[in-house]
């Protein structure tokens, strides 16, 4: 991989961080007033309490791709990013392109993906 493309790269996931703790900081205010201290209807409340675990779902699922991309991010500076964890073979350019965080090759993310416990 070029230096140029790992700066382009560099660029895509430092703009997704930005965009993604922008969005969790969001997403968890929202998940805290999602619950009003007054409901008193069972199911209202349930209704509400459910609302505020989506949140914090969402916020999870941020929290998570956000760790991929401070991974990748790490994996630039040592010089290994693009380079399946798995196989150790090159991830090919339109699979980054697609998914600039991604550790796998697409090969072994269909294998990950197949296996019962993933």
């Amino acid at each position: 991989m070029t230096k140029d493309q790992v700066k382009k790269f560099r660029e895509i996931l430092l703009s997704k961080k930005a965009e993604i703790l922008s969005s969790v900081t969001k997403e968890e205010e929202e998940g805290r007033e999602a619950v009003s201290p007054g409901a008193k209807d069972p199911y209202d409340a349930a209704t509400e309490a459910y609302g505020q675990e989506s949140s914090f779902a969402i916020s999870e699922a941020g929290r998570q791709t956000l760790g991929d991309i401070m991974e990748a991010l790490k994996k630039m500076e040592e010089g290994t990013y693009g380079v399946c964890d798995v196989c150790n073979k090159p991830i090919d350019m339109p699979r980054l392109e697609a998914v600039p965080q991604a550790r796998l090759c697409i090969s072994c993310q269909e294998a990950a993906e197949k296996e019962p416990n993933a």
